[in-house]
């Protein structure tokens, strides 16, 4: 096949189609070559200059162009490989919005949705609920620790309790008791001793530190008492019940998906913890009077059965200073209870009992560990080493950071009057600001510390001494009543 020629020199705008055409199907050939001629040792242009630079420009033009044309043919296969994947993407974005309708479509067409939205947004705002709830029963439990005891006598008449300022507002009557009834001194002494006073809370731990449910300790007896013991505080850990030891699991399940609890509780009046004399005498008949669902027996003969005990323990919320930190064995046969078997009985049931043993540690900065005890979150122990020779000794100091009333007491208002029984008292109105976290939920076990060491929980309030039938102003012509004198006031 003749190939074809092309001049770039003479080439002209018409030519390039066809150059590019030839180009592909390979029917090129070489160019024209410019006509020169040589003479001897000269060689001599017969093109013109003008001409010369017309055919360079001519030709600097025609690759410009080529350039533009490849250029726009890569453009345009750029432009088709994106228009490709963007079809695709729409068909794919097609069938994901098809697909997400049907599925909005069966979600709403379940009948419990609501319910269970609502029960999902309250288990995420369980924490948030909780750490703006208040427990309203503390406030009384404050007002009962604020209330003096003795001979002079403070009772409430009327009470207001704003749980958003964690305020308290109260009508009053203080009577001393002696003449002259009405005596000043009896508010003075009631607006020292509330500015005095302190509040405690925190968790109790086993003796690992595990937090032991708040619903497992028992604070006060029968009478609403607290329990109380050389001047040391302390609770029952009732620590044989379902779920309330951290280190025992009694909700594992079975191969079979059952739930087996592996022990059953000492009754309280079984282990009222009496200095360390043993009561076992009737845990027979309380085992057998118990529920049998909390307890697993096991079988060592035909007709005999095992109970394992796990009696209830002392847990003191005020640390044994010395014997902790001496290192002393601790068990739990000290709390009123002691290692023991019961033989079968008539029905052929046998009781274990088996107590635990601790070696308690407690450093001079108050820090305890290796048993039972409470993690106080405002008292800080302190402890000044005072050994000599083999004998370990340290001497101890507390100190508590929560004041309950930062601001103080106000008293507003103050008055003679009469109460019920006609007897001369001193009216006033007050209010106390309490400290907030005094009265948040997420705090347990919050006590109440007056001056002198009278403490109140919030387990156990009596109301009885409390509150009064409001004293009336004195009326006109009551003499006696209007020019009482008062000892100390104004």
């Amino acid at each position: 096949m003749p190939k074809k020629k092309f001049d770039f020199k003479t080439m002209n705008l018409a030519d390039i189609p066809k150059f590019i055409v030839a180009l592909f199907k390979g029917e090129l050939g070489k160019d024209a070559e410019n006509m020169t001629t040589q003479t001897g040792f000269y060689e001599i242009n017969l093109v013109p200059d003008v001409k010369s630079e017309m055919i360079k420009a001519q030709k600097s033009r025609n690759l410009v162009f080529f350039i533009c044309i490849v250029i726009a043919i890569a453009s345009g296969s750029v432009v088709s490989i994106l228009g490709s994947i963007k079809g695709a993407q729409d068909i794919t974005m097609a069938g994901q919005d098809a697909h997400l309708k049907n599925l909005s479509t069966k979600i709403t067409g379940y009948e419990e949705l609501a319910e269970f939205l609502t029960l999902q947004n309250q288990i995420n705002g369980i924490a948030k609920i909780e750490d703006n709830q208040k427990v309203l029963s503390r406030a009384v439990m404050f007002l009962n620790s604020l209330i003096p005891s003795g001979p002079d006598t403070v009772e409430v008449s009327e009470l207001a309790i704003d749980l958003t300022e964690t305020t308290l507002s109260f009508d009053a009557q203080a009577n001393a008791g002696k003449d002259p009834d009405i005596d000043y001194r009896v508010l003075e002494s009631f607006i020292k001793r509330t500015n005095m006073m302190t509040f405690d809370y925190g968790r109790y731990v086993d003796s690992q530190g595990n937090e032991i449910p708040s619903r497992c300790i028992v604070e006060y007896d029968g009478n609403g008492n607290m329990y109380e013991e050389n001047g040391s505080i302390y609770a029952i850990w009732t620590r044989g019940e379902k779920g309330c030891d951290p280190t025992r699991d009694d909700y594992a399940t079975n191969e079979d998906g059952s739930v087996t609890v592996s022990t059953v509780d000492v009754d309280l009046e079984s282990t009222q913890m009496n200095n360390g004399q043993s009561q076992t005498g009737n845990l027979q008949n309380n085992t057998n009077n118990s529920n049998t669902s909390n307890t697993n027996t096991t079988s060592t003969e035909e007709t005999q059965k095992v109970i394992e005990i796990v009696p209830s323990e002392k847990i003191y919320r005020t640390p044994q200073f010395t014997a902790w930190y001496k290192g002393e064995e601790w068990k739990t046969s000290q709390d009123g209870i002691d290692d023991e078997t019961i033989e079968p009985d008539e029905e052929g049931t046998k009781i274990n009992i088996t107590n635990y043993k601790y070696t308690p540690e407690m450093t001079t900065d108050g820090q305890i560990s290796g048993i039972p005890h409470f993690d106080s979150k405002c008292i800080v122990y302190e402890g000044e080493d005072t050994s000599e020779g083999d004998t370990k000794s340290a001497k101890w100091s507390a100190s508590n950071e929560c004041q309950l009333v930062p601001e103080g007491i106000v008293v507003s208002e103050s008055s003679n009057g009469r109460d019920a029984d006609d007897q001369l008292v001193l009216r006033f109105t007050a209010s106390v600001q309490i400290a907030p976290e005094a009265f948040a939920f997420r705090n347990k076990h919050v006590m109440a510390i007056g001056p002198n060491g009278q403490n109140v929980t919030d387990s156990y309030v009596q109301l009885e001494k409390i509150f009064a039938a409001p004293a009336e102003a004195c009326a006109i012509g009551d003499t006696e009543c209007q020019s009482e004198i008062n000892s100390g006031g104004n």
